[in-house]
């Protein structure tokens, strides 16, 4: 073998020794990503069956919460009987049963505010991080495009779930001020027997919102 081919031999060699090290780090980097990636995909999934629980036990405590209310309404128009209400007392007791209902009302709008919020905020940072990984991946069009669709649908639905809050806390406003008024309506025409019964709760149990992600 001559002098120039052994050369031209080293040469490949120590080029494709370069390559395989350039590959191997790519493969590692491409693992390590594809590593947190999983990590995060199954941190999502648990996340959403702890809310699935926390929704069912929700839905379970509205229902109990129904029957307390039942049974105290009930227990409170016996008392009334007992007492021989007159109309004012009789007309007091229909009027704190609708200014709890619309109270309740109130609340669930409130709270529907609340969460619509939230998502537009959170919908309006995801299509900003879709929208910055599709420019980064802009070598493999498909990836990107998909990136790009999926930012477009989020910012939609941030459009639509801000407006969703915007109505829905208005409704909450309106039915607050209704609600507080029938119950003012109902302790005049019957203070002693508004006295002896729990107060209700004007304010919606809103939690505050969470940074996004």
């Amino acid at each position: 073998m001559s002098v120039f081919t052994r050369a031209l031999v080293i040469v490949l060699a120590v080029a494709l020794m370069g390559t395989s090290r350039v590959r191997g780090a790519e493969n590692a980097a491409a693992e390590r990503l594809l590593a947190t990636a999983k990590a995060k995909e199954t941190h999502a999934q648990e996340l959403r069956a702890a809310a699935a629980d926390a929704q069912q036990k929700a839905a379970d405590d509205e229902l109990e919460a129904g029957a307390e209310e039942r049974d105290a309404r009930i227990l409170a128009a016996r008392a009334l009987n007992v007492l021989k209400a007159d109309a004012n007392k009789q007309r007091a007791f229909h009027m704190r049963h609708e200014a709890q209902k619309i109270w309740r009302e109130a609340h669930r709008r409130a709270i529907e505010a609340r969460n619509a919020e939230q998502r537009a905020a959170q919908e309006t940072r995801n299509a900003e991080e879709l929208t910055k990984a599709a420019a980064q991946v802009k070598d493999q069009p498909t990836i990107a495009d998909n990136l790009e669709k999926d930012a477009k649908e989020q910012t939609a639905e941030a459009q639509r779930d801000a407006q969703a809050a915007s109505e829905a806390k208005s409704a909450a406003q309106i039915l607050e001020q209704r609600a507080a008024s029938g119950w003012a309506a109902a302790e005049k025409l019957d203070p002693e027997t508004h006295g002896q019964l729990a107060p209700t709760s004007a304010k919606a149990p809103v939690a505050e919102k969470r940074q996004v992600k």
